[in-house]
């Protein structure tokens, strides 16, 4: 394995467990590697890929400067360290099934993280809401992302945040 690859795996590692903010941009993952195999796998890996997209329109990625961490610094801050776009982190967060966890029982929740996380944990219904109402799964993605960056909840709730993403990326 060579130097080069070494380096760009473990700047890689330290992304997606909560790292350094300045760590250089992690490899992107076009294939859908960093989303576990599960019921939701595609759903997922399409929802992201749309949520890409929206992000790419620059009135959506504003998202990312109206949302602050929890020491008040816009997220968009994060990402520039990174020298990452929106649709670029996307790649870099991780997407299992979270069916399991305690959060998945509650019949609103569609996914859920920790702020700072980049894992993400993806509830069942997720693919039958992405089957029946892409835009709204597209949305939840870039919710999370958002959570992925360090956004916490309460203030803003959940709503706030997903109202706020669906006006600006619909």
């Amino acid at each position: 394995m060579r130097v080069g690859r070494v380096v760009a795996l473990a700047a890689w590692a330290g992304l997606l467990v909560g790292g350094s903010e300045a760590a250089p941009p992690a490899p992107l993952d076009p294939k859908g590697r960093m989303i576990a195999s599960s019921p939701t796998a595609g759903s997922i890996i399409m929802a992201r890929e749309g949520a890409a997209r929206r992000l790419a329109n620059p009135k959506c990625a504003e998202v990312f400067r109206e949302f602050a961490d929890d020491r008040g610094r816009p997220l968009q801050e994060k990402l520039d360290a990174y020298r990452l776009t929106g649709p670029e982190y996307l790649s870099l967060i991780y997407f299992a099934d979270g069916s399991d966890e305690g959060r998945c029982g509650d019949e609103s929740v569609l996914a859920n993280t920790r702020p700072g996380s980049r894992h993400v944990a993806v509830c069942r219904r997720f693919a039958r809401v992405y089957r029946d109402d892409r835009t709204w799964a597209e949305v939840v993605v870039i919710h999370e992302a958002l959570h992925t960056l360090g956004l916490g909840e309460n203030p803003p709730t959940s709503f706030q945040i997903s109202t706020r993403v669906a006006s600006r990326c619909r």
